[in-house]
């Protein structure tokens, strides 16, 4: 009996003692979850805030900065205030140790930003013998938000799920100056021209605007890429081929996630759905940085005006129940002063989240390819790819005019442009259809 007395009492204090091992081990576990998870969510409010996009000598780069700093965290609503209550740590919400954003801005368009979080009087059991009442766990995360724009060198990044728009280098709101631009023919860097972010324009067909013809003819010598149509500036694109050269006549693949359902054409299922099959990378070429992309010449995107695979597909993608706003699709709140408040999306009443008022994302949100407009030829296939635009789609524009039916309306979010000289590395996978600016963790940087 005296044995088994002296047993038990070892096997208990072995059992606590695993008991506290392990509650230590998991909350080591759910900490370093949860300082992922908080970076990861910073890096993205960066993003969000278009501070990646300006050269750091823009004069909006400071206000650009202050917002990014407030959408992290220093607001009530910041990233990382939204995201600590749903990373919890043994229960019990961690508290945040520090933001170091001391690498942040040393490296442009590379922002790197550390979060250190902590958990203090984890309950214990066996350790409450020595006199010990609670054990603390903490952790750090490093992220980065990547943006070759305006970098001497870079990597490439390879946006997934982008739209079958190739977007014409033409700013039409800046009379129409290339949204990128070469700073000097020896190293040829893709900057960003001036702050895009927030511009409002709409994406018209370059393919026999205001006829019917089903393929895509650009009537010679057209070199009109910008306009203006009662006071609303647009901007040409030609569809892209999707899933490669030839150009696909089929549906999309089955890979591709279709929220709306398949219809016959590709190009307008590869609107309505994400097609990962069709991805467009920086590689250097001899002309400078740019990506060879194929144009179909065999889709009219604005054939049938409002009716057409343009506006079926957009409307698809977005929800809505037909052209024009208020449609039951996602709408984008803007702010009262640009860099001084984030933008925000109210749900439409075909979002399932309709009803809680704001909400974080948006199906509306679309990754669009910006080509250089002097390669587009008849009868060439091939184009040069500049950067990536990130934008929201306010609509599918109804006019009285058939030139213009069909068009998408949209505003710009984030902008991205190749650079100077590519460091050979592997590109960088992002978007996944929202974003062209990549956000992920990293090791934490080294001085």
């Amino acid at each position: 009996m005296i044995l088994v007395a002296i047993s038990i009492v070892a096997l208990l204090a072995m059992a606590a003692l695993a008991i506290d091992v392990v509650t230590l081990y998991v909350a080591s576990s759910e900490i370093k979850r949860a300082t992922d998870a908080v970076a990861l969510a910073a890096a993205k409010a960066i993003a969000d805030s278009g501070v990646t996009t300006l050269q750091q000598t823009d004069p909006n780069f400071p206000a650009a900065q202050t917002l990014a700093i407030n959408m992290v965290g220093t607001a009530a609503t910041g990233a990382i205030c939204a995201t600590l209550p749903a990373n919890t740590v043994a229960g019990a919400v961690p508290t945040l140790v520090s933001v170091d954003w001391s690498q942040a801005w040393t490296r442009p368009g590379n922002t790197i930003i550390t979060v250190s979080l902590k958990q203090t009087n984890l309950p214990t059991f066996f350790a409450r013998i020595w006199g010990r009442s609670g054990s603390t766990v903490s952790a750090s995360s490093t992220a980065e938000v990547y943006n070759p724009s305006n970098n001497s060198s870079y990597t490439p990044i390879a946006p997934t799920a982008v739209k079958p728009w190739l977007v014409a280098n033409s700013d039409p709101t800046n009379s129409g100056n290339p949204f990128i631009v070469a700073g000097n023919l020896v190293q040829n860097f893709g900057i960003v021209g001036r702050a895009v972010v927030g511009e409002q324009f709409s994406l018209t067909t370059y393919c026999n605007q205001g006829g019917n013809p089903s393929n895509c003819a650009i009537p010679p010598p057209d070199t009109q890429f910008t306009g203006n149509h009662n006071g609303v500036p647009w901007v040409a694109y030609v569809p892209a081929c999707v899933a490669g050269m030839p150009c696909s006549s089929g549906g999309a693949p089955t890979s591709n996630v279709c929220p709306s359902g398949l219809s016959a054409s590709a190009y307008q299922n590869a609107i309505a759905c994400a097609d990962f099959a069709t991805t467009y990378t920086f590689v250097d070429t001899p002309y400078g940085c740019g990506a060879s992309a194929n144009w179909d010449q065999t889709t009219n995107p604005a054939q049938n005006g409002t009716n057409g695979l343009t506006a079926q597909g957009v409307e698809q993608l977005t929800n809505a129940d037909g052209p024009g706003l208020n449609q039951g699709q996602d709408i984008l709140n803007f702010p009262s002063a640009l860099f001084q408040a984030p933008f925000t999306i109210t749900a439409g009443y075909n979002n399932p989240l309709y009803g809680q008022q704001l909400v974080s994302t948006s199906l509306s949100i679309v990754t669009i390819p910006i080509i250089d407009q002097n390669t587009v030829r008849q009868g060439i296939p091939t184009v040069t790819v500049v950067g990536f635009m990130q934008a929201f789609i306010n609509d599918v524009e109804q006019h009285f005019n058939r030139q213009y039916a069909g068009d998408v309306n949209i505003t710009v979010l984030n902008i991205v442009g190749c650079s100077g000289t590519s460091t050979g590395s592997p590109p960088v996978l992002g978007g996944r259809g929202t974003s062209p600016v990549a956000v992920r963790l990293i090791a934490p940087p080294t001085s």
